[in-house]
Protein backbone atom coordinates (compact mmCIF):
# COMPACT_ATOMS: atom_id res chain seq x y z
CA UNK A 1 0.00 0.00 0.00
CA UNK A 2 2.78 2.37 0.97
CA UNK A 3 4.59 1.55 -2.28
CA UNK A 4 1.48 2.41 -4.35
CA UNK A 5 1.06 5.73 -2.53
CA UNK A 6 4.70 6.57 -3.09
CA UNK A 7 4.43 5.75 -6.80
CA UNK A 8 1.30 7.91 -7.09
CA UNK A 9 3.05 10.78 -5.30
CA UNK A 10 6.06 10.54 -7.62
CA UNK A 11 3.80 10.49 -10.69
CA UNK A 12 1.88 13.49 -9.37
CA UNK A 13 5.08 15.45 -8.81
CA UNK A 14 6.29 14.55 -12.29
CA UNK A 15 3.02 15.75 -13.83
CA UNK A 16 3.21 19.01 -11.91
CA UNK A 17 6.81 19.46 -13.02
CA UNK A 18 5.88 18.90 -16.67
CA UNK A 19 3.01 21.38 -16.46
CA UNK A 20 5.21 24.05 -14.82
CA UNK A 21 7.96 23.51 -17.38
CA UNK A 22 5.48 23.75 -20.26
CA UNK A 23 4.02 26.94 -18.84
CA UNK A 24 7.42 28.55 -18.39
CA UNK A 25 8.54 27.51 -21.85
CA UNK A 26 5.35 28.80 -23.45
CA UNK A 27 5.63 32.08 -21.57
CA UNK A 28 9.25 32.56 -22.61
CA UNK A 29 8.34 31.96 -26.24
CA UNK A 30 5.50 34.46 -26.28
CA UNK A 31 6.90 37.48 -24.45
CA UNK A 32 8.32 40.65 -26.02
CA UNK A 33 11.78 40.43 -27.59
CA UNK A 34 14.48 42.92 -28.51
CA UNK A 35 14.22 44.28 -32.05
CA UNK A 36 17.97 44.93 -32.21
CA UNK A 37 18.67 41.22 -31.64
CA UNK A 38 16.82 40.25 -34.82
CA UNK A 39 17.90 42.81 -37.41
CA UNK A 40 19.25 40.15 -39.77
CA UNK A 41 16.25 37.86 -39.45
CA UNK A 42 13.68 37.73 -42.24
CA UNK A 43 10.61 39.84 -41.51
CA UNK A 44 8.68 39.05 -44.67
CA UNK A 45 9.25 37.38 -48.03
CA UNK A 46 7.77 38.82 -51.21
CA UNK A 47 7.72 36.35 -54.08
CA UNK A 48 10.46 34.47 -52.27
CA UNK A 49 12.73 37.50 -51.80
CA UNK A 50 13.54 38.24 -48.15
CA UNK A 51 13.05 41.58 -46.42
CA UNK A 52 14.81 41.67 -43.04
CA UNK A 53 13.73 43.42 -39.87
CA UNK A 54 16.59 45.82 -40.51
CA UNK A 55 14.80 46.79 -43.72
CA UNK A 56 11.82 47.82 -41.58
CA UNK A 57 13.84 50.25 -39.45
CA UNK A 58 12.80 53.36 -41.41
CA UNK A 59 9.11 52.48 -41.15
CA UNK A 60 9.39 51.83 -37.42
CA UNK A 61 11.17 55.14 -36.81
CA UNK A 62 8.63 56.99 -38.94
CA UNK A 63 5.51 55.45 -37.42
CA UNK A 64 6.71 55.57 -33.82
CA UNK A 65 7.51 59.28 -34.20
CA UNK A 66 4.14 60.03 -35.80
CA UNK A 67 2.12 58.23 -33.13
CA UNK A 68 4.26 59.59 -30.29
CA UNK A 69 3.62 63.15 -31.47
CA UNK A 70 -0.11 62.43 -31.33
CA UNK A 71 0.36 60.83 -27.91
CA UNK A 72 2.04 63.97 -26.56
CA UNK A 73 -1.06 65.94 -27.44
CA UNK A 74 -3.33 63.35 -25.82
CA UNK A 75 -1.36 63.09 -22.57
CA UNK A 76 2.06 64.78 -22.40
CA UNK A 77 2.69 63.30 -18.94
CA UNK A 78 2.22 59.70 -20.03
CA UNK A 79 2.30 59.14 -23.77
CA UNK A 80 1.96 55.39 -23.32
CA UNK A 81 -1.69 55.99 -22.43
CA UNK A 82 -2.37 56.92 -26.05
CA UNK A 83 -0.55 53.86 -27.41
CA UNK A 84 -2.80 51.70 -25.20
CA UNK A 85 -6.06 53.26 -26.40
CA UNK A 86 -8.57 50.83 -27.89
CA UNK A 87 -10.32 52.25 -30.94
CA UNK A 88 -11.80 50.86 -34.15
CA UNK A 89 -11.84 47.37 -32.60
CA UNK A 90 -8.07 47.41 -32.05
CA UNK A 91 -5.35 49.05 -29.98
CA UNK A 92 -3.52 52.02 -31.48
CA UNK A 93 -0.26 50.18 -30.88
CA UNK A 94 -1.44 47.24 -32.99
CA UNK A 95 -2.93 49.49 -35.64
CA UNK A 96 0.39 51.35 -35.98
CA UNK A 97 2.21 48.03 -36.19
CA UNK A 98 -0.02 46.96 -39.08
CA UNK A 99 0.76 50.25 -40.82
CA UNK A 100 4.51 49.59 -40.51
CA UNK A 101 4.27 46.16 -42.09
CA UNK A 102 1.76 47.34 -44.69
CA UNK A 103 3.97 50.21 -45.87
CA UNK A 104 7.07 48.02 -45.90
CA UNK A 105 5.41 45.32 -48.03
CA UNK A 106 4.00 47.95 -50.40
CA UNK A 107 7.33 49.68 -50.97
CA UNK A 108 9.42 46.54 -51.32
CA UNK A 109 6.91 44.94 -53.68
CA UNK A 110 6.80 48.05 -55.86
CA UNK A 111 10.58 48.33 -55.67
CA UNK A 112 10.92 44.76 -56.94
CA UNK A 113 8.49 45.47 -59.76
CA UNK A 114 10.36 48.67 -60.64
CA UNK A 115 13.65 46.78 -60.80
CA UNK A 116 12.07 44.10 -63.01
CA UNK A 117 10.84 46.79 -65.41
CA UNK A 118 14.09 48.77 -65.38
CA UNK A 119 12.54 51.70 -63.52
CA UNK A 120 14.82 51.67 -60.47
CA UNK A 121 16.90 54.70 -61.48
CA UNK A 122 16.11 58.20 -60.25
CA UNK A 123 16.42 61.27 -62.42
CA UNK A 124 18.43 64.30 -61.27
CA UNK A 125 15.30 66.03 -59.99
CA UNK A 126 14.14 62.86 -58.24
CA UNK A 127 17.55 62.56 -56.59
CA UNK A 128 17.18 66.13 -55.32
CA UNK A 129 13.74 65.29 -53.93
CA UNK A 130 15.19 62.23 -52.21
CA UNK A 131 17.93 64.28 -50.55
CA UNK A 132 15.32 66.77 -49.32
CA UNK A 133 13.26 63.88 -47.94
CA UNK A 134 16.32 62.45 -46.15
CA UNK A 135 17.12 65.83 -44.60
CA UNK A 136 13.52 66.31 -43.46
CA UNK A 137 13.42 62.82 -41.98
CA UNK A 138 16.48 63.39 -39.80
CA UNK A 139 15.28 66.82 -38.72
CA UNK A 140 11.93 65.37 -37.61
CA UNK A 141 13.48 62.60 -35.49
CA UNK A 142 12.67 62.71 -31.79
CA UNK A 143 15.60 63.11 -29.38
CA UNK A 144 14.82 59.77 -27.76
CA UNK A 145 14.94 58.05 -31.15
CA UNK A 146 18.48 59.28 -31.73
CA UNK A 147 19.44 57.51 -28.50
CA UNK A 148 17.86 54.25 -29.65
CA UNK A 149 18.69 54.15 -33.35
CA UNK A 150 18.23 50.51 -34.39
CA UNK A 151 20.87 50.63 -37.15
CA UNK A 152 23.29 52.92 -39.00
CA UNK A 153 22.04 56.08 -40.69
CA UNK A 154 23.30 54.83 -44.04
CA UNK A 155 20.95 51.84 -43.84
CA UNK A 156 17.98 54.13 -43.14
CA UNK A 157 18.93 56.30 -46.10
CA UNK A 158 19.12 53.23 -48.33
CA UNK A 159 15.58 52.41 -47.25
CA UNK A 160 14.47 55.94 -48.13
CA UNK A 161 15.83 55.32 -51.63
CA UNK A 162 13.67 52.18 -51.84
CA UNK A 163 10.70 54.32 -50.79
CA UNK A 164 11.49 56.89 -53.50
CA UNK A 165 11.69 54.25 -56.22
CA UNK A 166 8.50 52.60 -54.99
CA UNK A 167 6.74 55.97 -55.13
CA UNK A 168 8.06 56.52 -58.64
CA UNK A 169 6.58 53.17 -59.69
CA UNK A 170 3.34 54.04 -57.92
CA UNK A 171 3.07 57.29 -59.88
CA UNK A 172 3.82 55.38 -63.07
CA UNK A 173 0.90 53.00 -62.45
CA UNK A 174 -1.45 55.88 -61.68
CA UNK A 175 -0.46 57.65 -64.89
CA UNK A 176 -0.65 54.59 -67.12
CA UNK A 177 -3.66 52.82 -65.62
CA UNK A 178 -5.48 55.34 -63.40
CA UNK A 179 -7.57 56.22 -61.55
CA UNK A 180 -5.32 58.05 -59.06
CA UNK A 181 -2.03 57.93 -57.20
CA UNK A 182 -3.86 57.30 -53.92
CA UNK A 183 -5.37 54.10 -55.34
CA UNK A 184 -1.89 52.56 -55.35
CA UNK A 185 -0.85 53.52 -51.83
CA UNK A 186 -0.35 50.76 -49.24
CA UNK A 187 -4.04 50.98 -48.25
CA UNK A 188 -5.38 51.64 -51.76
CA UNK A 189 -7.82 49.33 -53.49
CA UNK A 190 -5.90 49.01 -56.77
CA UNK A 191 -2.73 48.22 -54.85
CA UNK A 192 -4.57 45.47 -52.96
CA UNK A 193 -5.42 43.85 -56.30
CA UNK A 194 -1.76 43.89 -57.28
CA UNK A 195 -0.63 42.52 -53.93
CA UNK A 196 -3.07 39.62 -54.24
CA UNK A 197 -1.18 38.53 -57.35
CA UNK A 198 2.04 38.08 -55.37
CA UNK A 199 3.10 35.69 -52.63
CA UNK A 200 3.67 37.52 -49.35
CA UNK A 201 4.63 35.67 -46.16
CA UNK A 202 5.13 37.56 -42.87
CA UNK A 203 7.32 36.10 -40.14
CA UNK A 204 4.56 36.38 -37.56
CA UNK A 205 6.45 34.24 -35.05
CA UNK A 206 8.88 37.12 -34.48
CA UNK A 207 6.84 40.10 -35.67
CA UNK A 208 4.06 39.42 -33.14
CA UNK A 209 6.56 39.65 -30.28
CA UNK A 210 7.84 43.16 -31.03
CA UNK A 211 6.13 45.98 -29.14
CA UNK A 212 5.76 49.00 -31.38
CA UNK A 213 6.14 52.16 -29.37
CA UNK A 214 8.99 50.63 -27.37
CA UNK A 215 11.53 49.98 -30.12
CA UNK A 216 13.02 53.41 -30.79
CA UNK A 217 11.12 54.96 -27.85
CA UNK A 218 11.14 54.19 -24.13
CA UNK A 219 8.06 54.60 -21.98
CA UNK A 220 9.09 54.55 -18.33
CA UNK A 221 5.71 55.08 -16.65
CA UNK A 222 4.76 52.08 -14.52
CA UNK A 223 1.03 52.70 -14.50
CA UNK A 224 0.12 53.11 -18.16
CA UNK A 225 -3.57 53.58 -17.50
CA UNK A 226 -3.55 56.77 -15.49
CA UNK A 227 0.00 57.92 -16.20
CA UNK A 228 1.21 57.70 -12.60
CA UNK A 229 4.39 56.04 -11.41
CA UNK A 230 4.55 54.46 -7.96
CA UNK A 231 6.30 57.61 -6.73
CA UNK A 232 3.54 59.77 -8.20
CA UNK A 233 0.90 57.71 -6.41
CA UNK A 234 2.69 58.08 -3.08
CA UNK A 235 2.83 61.85 -3.50
CA UNK A 236 -0.92 61.95 -4.20
CA UNK A 237 -1.65 59.81 -1.14
CA UNK A 238 0.46 62.11 1.03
Amino acid sequence: MRTNKLVKLILLLLCVGVIVYAFLTMNTGRGPISYEDHLEDVAVTIDGKPVTFQDLAFYILFEERKVEEQARIYNPDSTKDYWNLHTNDTFIQEEAKDVVMGMAIHDHLFYQLAVAEGMDKLSASEEDELQFAITDFWEDMLDQQWEHMPCDKSIIEDQLRVVAIAEKYQNHLAKEQGPSQAAYKYDGYYYSLIRDEHKVAINKKLWNRFVLGDITLRHTKINYINGLTDADKKKEED
